[in-house]
């Protein structure tokens, strides 16, 4: 039923209750004009209002879908440019840690217009069903109308195809992005091992006795017929690490000694110049050893071994 053949069922309800026009009347029939009854003419002026509030009502649906349609377009665009610059941010330099962060962010912002844009969609695929589910304003759409209705329908569709391929970009990029960032963490984390290597170096301070029983020292030199008088200490051939404290080249530049009123021997191969505390040629030192150039003084062995007197 069309907007023409629901007024005329009106009027000919109208009609039934009222047989013939006004006295003196001679003008067409436009429907108030035969009422003869407020209650006539009150039906007549509702079922007007109503086609007029469901036309107000398409009208308004159509301006809001093209509204909704023209932003949702250049939302679409923005997010094409930004996707452009972090397909660049991504490329760019994968070992700057700043560069990673500035493709997270912008990742992160364009997911976030990516959601604006589908929310959009979404409420102008809704006005769309509810226009289309209203039975009275189906009888009123012409085939123009109708005929814009699925072009809107189509432009929804294809802008939808176009920000769900978007948003498939964005989690790719972000998990090249993140998979960046971890490689990076492991980079660092291998490079903070290495220089933690690198800076660590390892002392052994004990008696001879102490020392000898680790496995730290050993005698060396002299003859049997000695007795074993004339033998060297020396350091052994091979270490345990358990055996030596743990301590920082570049910043453990002052050795304390355990006892600091007695000698101890150096029976290492560090290079004795580079300290203020012991004479290279009797390497003996009390109450602390002080480096003052580490990478020379340990640049023979990172092992050093102290022996007390």
């Amino acid at each position: 039923m069309n907007r023409y053949s629901l007024l005329a069922c009106t009027l000919a309800l109208v009609t039934a209750c009222n047989q013939s026009p006004p006295d003196g009347y001679a003008g067409g029939d436009t429907g108030l004009a035969v009422a003869r009854t407020s209650r006539a003419k009150d039906s007549l002026v509702m079922v007007k209002d109503s086609l007029l509030a469901v036309k107000e009502r398409q009208l308004s649906f159509q301006s809001q879908m093209i509204g909704d349609a023209a932003t949702s377009a250049r939302l679409i665009s923005e997010i094409d440019r930004d996707l452009s610059k972090a397909r660049i941010e991504v490329k760019a330099d994968k070992k700057a840690e700043s560069a990673i962060e500035n493709a997270s962010d912008r990742l992160a912002l364009v997911q976030k217009k990516v959601n604006v844009v589908l929310s959009r969609l979404s409420a102008s695929e809704a006005r769309i069903r509810r226009l289309r589910e209203d039975s009275v304003a189906r009888t009123m759409l012409n085939s123009t109308q109708a005929a814009q209705i699925a072009e809107y329908e189509q432009s929804i569709a294809d802008l939808r195809l176009s920000v769900e391929n978007q948003s498939r970009e964005i989690a790719v990029l972000a998990a090249q992005v993140d998979s960046m960032g971890r490689e990076n963490v492991a980079l660092t984390a291998r490079n903070n091992a290495m220089a933690a290597h690198e800076d660590s170096v390892f002392v052994a301070i004990g008696t001879e006795k102490e020392l000898t029983e680790k496995g730290v020292i050993r005698r060396e030199g002299g003859t049997l017929l000695a007795f074993g008088r004339g033998k060297t200490i020396v350091p052994a051939r091979t270490f345990e690490l358990e055996d030596f404290q743990v301590m920082s080249k570049s910043k453990d530049l002052t050795i304390a000694l355990p006892e600091s009123d007695k000698e101890y021997r150096v029976v290492s191969r560090q290079n004795l110049q580079f300290t203020d505390s012991v004479d290279p040629k009797h390497p003996l030192v009390k109450g602390a050893l002080n480096v003052t150039d580490p990478e020379k003084f340990w640049a023979p062995s990172k092992f050093l071994i102290l022996v007390k007197r």
